[in-house]
């Protein structure tokens, strides 16, 4: 005779379980209600004579669970889940209590969604508890269910708040350093799509620090600049540009340079101004300092007379007029350049003392030679580098100089992106206006520091 000890959470599945072993000529022996569902023993072949105390030891040789030590085993399982359960419980009244307690207004108005989810599901366990202490003389496996359902709701409504609460935490930090680089790029005038381009390289999750930096990067990577010095290049140069720009200083720290690389006899300077009284006068005063040769162009003598008779020179720079766009003459001396035999290459000399939109009006009314590039200059008279720097974006002229002073040749360097934006920093950072926002950033609010700034 074969002894078989069978249990399951219902009579149903554990008759199943007997017919599936045991087959249609099993015998049931006995069938009880135990700690977590239903038992039954059953027998194949079965010998009426047997003894009950045959039976249970046939049971125990086998290795099967006898109903005592089925009901242990269900009530550990019961204790393990009751303690789990009350473990999660405290963990969800202690997350309340922290955010309670938090005094900012903003925490609690992000938090009004985030703490009626665990009330609402405290109010749920409330019942379930209710529900669980109400089964305590009913069905054991109807409270271990119950457990394990709450337990799994309560771990996943910890897991989702922990995620929520971290993802909202990022979200206001990221919201403080984009706010700190808006006020920074707006303090160095960046401003408009391009502001918005450059707040748009910040990753989340980047500190401040890693934040301007990523900025930084992506200024220095939308200002072209060449790659070789000009001057080494050779050529035609001529600059235009408005009046008081810095035209004819620049050309006079550009021939110095030159001439102390390479000598005097391979450089010639050229003024085309000349439509006002002694205008090429301190060119010629760079011209005899340099010992190099300067000539006018006038009736007698055209811009491509002229060049033809120095192409020998390996430099030649162009000096131009600096006449308003309105001037007959001012067309005329641009149609000179453009329709010129030789290449010449044009650059804008662009102050940076100048407002953004003057420096795009100026490109506007220069382009028609077709300008090669840009050269910066009197960097040392700014109060701020912001415009330039968004003009030479937005034009995607290449800067080849900047000058920072009247010293020739010493005050004129080779355009680097990095170390215009770094004076542009250094302007920033020894500003008033940046200093009163470093320091009450905190106080007051944007609309106090900007009116005091101003």
């Amino acid at each position: 005779m074969e002894v078989r000890r069978f249990f399951s959470a219902t009579m149903q599945e554990v008759l199943k379980m007997v017919r599936e072993e045991l087959g249609p000529d099993a015998v049931i022996l006995s069938n009880s209600k135990v700690d977590g569902g239903v038992e039954i023993v059953a027998a194949l072949d079965y010998e009426e004579d047997v003894s009950p105390e045959t039976i249970e030891s046939q049971l125990i040789e086998r290795g099967e669970p006898s109903p005592s030590q089925l009901a242990r085993m269900h009530a550990e399982k019961h204790l393990k889940l009751q303690k789990e359960l009350d473990s999660a419980r405290r963990k969800i009244e202690e997350v309340k209590a922290k955010r309670k307690e938090r005094p900012d207004a903003l925490a609690q108005e992000n938090d009004s969604e985030a703490v009626s989810e665990p009330e609402a599901s405290s109010s749920a366990m409330e019942r379930k508890a209710a529900s669980h202490d109400a089964k305590q003389n009913g069905t054991p496996w109807g409270e271990l269910s119950d457990m394990r359902a709450e337990i799994l709701e309560i771990k996943k409504l910890m897991s989702g708040q922990a995620y929520k609460q971290v993802q909202n935490e990022k979200e206001r930090e990221q919201s403080a350093t984009l706010s700190k680089i808006e006020r920074k790029l707006e303090s160095l005038c960046i401003a408009g799509d391009l502001k918005k381009r450059l707040m748009a390289m910040v990753d989340l999750g980047m500190d401040y620090s890693q934040a301007w930096s990523r900025v930084s990067q992506g200024v220095s990577a939308l200002i072209s600049a060449p790659e070789d010095d000009l001057i080494e290049q050779g050529g035609v140069i001529a600059l235009v540009g408005p009046t008081g720009s810095g035209k004819t200083m620049t050309i006079g720290k550009m021939a110095a340079q030159f001439v102390i690389r390479h000598g005097a006899d391979d450089i010639a300077l050229v003024t085309t101004d000349r439509y006002r009284i002694a205008a090429h006068e301190q060119l010629k005063v760079f011209g005899r300092i340099l010992n190099v040769p300067v000539h006018v162009v006038d009736e007698r003598h055209s811009l491509d007379t002229i060049l033809d008779g120095l192409r020998h020179k390996k430099l030649v720079l162009v000096d131009t007029a600096g006449l308003m766009h309105t001037d007959a003459c001012w067309s005329e001396q641009l149609q000179e350049l453009k329709l010129s035999g030789h290449d010449i290459q044009s650059h804008l000399v662009v102050s940076s003392v100048g407002q953004y939109q003057v420096m795009c009006s100026n490109y506007h009314h220069y382009k028609m030679v077709g300008l090669s590039g840009a050269i910066i200059t009197k960097v040392d008279e700014a109060v701020s580098l912001g415009e330039v720097m968004s003009f030479l974006i937005d034009t995607r002229l290449k800067a080849s100089y900047f000058t920072d002073g009247q010293r020739v040749p010493e005050d004129i360097h080779v355009f680097r992106q990095k170390e215009i934006l770094s004076r542009a920093e250094s302007l920033l950072n020894s500003s008033e206006r940046w200093v009163t926002i470093s320091a009450q950033e905190h106080e007051g609010g944007l609309d106090q520091i900007f009116s005091h700034s101003a």
